[in-house]
């Protein structure tokens, strides 16, 4: 396999990589100001409620587990989501730019080969 073809393969596999996380990190809720609980949101009264959370509810992000998460914990938990839509949308640029790059380079036309000026290629002096 050629070089050129083994670096398209791996732009395009950060490209997909990439949108997989980005959409996948904005699907999560990562850039909302509400606060949501993916499990069961229990309120100061010790009763379930809808979401978003306010402060002073408690999550139970996972049934199984006895997990629990104050506002503050659910809320920088959902921050940390947001990381995938960053890193997402980096991979997804460098992939795209570096795909548009070699395309611009496949079909420029090639440049004709430079002189090197040395020995050969100068007159030498006294004759004409």
């Amino acid at each position: 396999m050629r070089l050129r073809t083994a670096v398209v393969l791996a732009l395009w596999a950060l490209v997909i990589w990439g949108m997989f996380q980005a959409v996948g990190g904005l699907a999560n809720h990562a850039y909302t100001r509400d606060v949501f609980c993916p499990g069961v949101n229990l309120g100061p009264d010790g009763e379930e409620h809808p979401s978003p959370m306010r402060p002073g509810d408690r999550c139970y992000p996972d049934l199984d587990s006895n997990e629990t998460r104050t506002f503050d914990e659910q809320r920088a938990a959902q921050r940390a989501e947001r990381g995938d839509v960053v890193i997402g949308s980096c991979a997804f640029g460098v992939g795209a730019l570096g795909l548009g790059a070699l395309f611009i380079q496949s079909t420029l036309p090639e440049r004709p080969p430079r002189h090197r000026w040395g020995v050969r290629g100068r007159r030498e002096r006294g004759r004409v």
